[in-house]
């Protein structure tokens, strides 16, 4: 039977669920992570409980973070030191992403500035030395620090299988987790042991107590995966 080719409405709902998929966790997650500073500056600093201009720039820069993230992700460098110790990724797609976010913030004020001005020249200027640039490095500051946190949650998810933190966290209690990874480890040293000492033909016959034992191993891996 021949696989017919999709749609092209097809592949383009599927490209735009791909791509919502990978840039919505990190968009939630600065939008969080934004608003609850926000929150908390405006309380101790301004004594506000919610002021909707702060809301609405910590939303526009969590958008402005998750896609920055969705369009760096793309870039084959971002993985430079996949496979080293987790400190060197971590560290390093940090200051990556949050360079690229500067990068962006300041393309996107000046453009702000000349579109204000009517273009670059003296009130240009005169709007970009009146900036609040002590406002504006402390934000990114945070934003420093939320990568941190967002590219250390994202390293140890790929660590321990994609998905398995989520559920860690939400689903299995921390005793099953460890007992089920001690018995990982067991079944992975007895399939190693079997391949050593069993020759190929007779541990895959499911008639022999070899290869009975290679299949419950099998299925007893797929279960505490599932």
């Amino acid at each position: 039977m021949s696989n017919t080719p999709r749609s092209l409405p097809h592949r383009a709902l599927g490209v735009a669920s791909r791509t919502l998929r990978h840039a919505l966790p990190p968009t939630l997650y600065f939008f969080v992570a934004f608003n609850l500073i926000s929150f908390t500056t405006d309380l101790l600093v301004h004594n506000y409980w919610f002021r909707p201009s702060s809301f609405v720039l910590a939303t526009v820069t969590a958008l402005v973070v998750g896609k920055v993230v969705l369009v760096v992700d793309r870039v084959r460098v971002i993985d430079k030191f996949r496979g080293g110790p987790l400190i060197r990724p971590i560290l390093y797609k940090s200051v990556f992403y949050s360079v690229v976010v500067l990068l962006v913030r300041f393309i996107e004020k000046v453009a702000h500035f000349a579109i204000e001005a009517g273009g670059v020249g003296p009130a240009f200027q005169d709007t970009l030395r009146d900036f609040s640039w002590h406002r504006f490095v402390a934000v990114h500051l945070w934003i420093f620090v939320c990568f941190l946190v967002y590219v250390t949650a994202v390293e140890f998810n790929a660590l321990v299988g994609q998905g398995q933190l989520f559920r860690l966290f939400f689903h299995h209690r921390s005793s099953e987790y460890g007992l089920t990874r001690q018995q990982h480890i067991r079944s992975l040293m007895e399939l190693s042991r079997l391949a050593e000492s069993t020759p190929r033909e007779q541990l895959l016959d499911p008639a022999t107590p070899q290869g009975r034992r290679l299949a419950a191993i099998f299925d007893s891996l797929h279960r505490r995966a599932a």
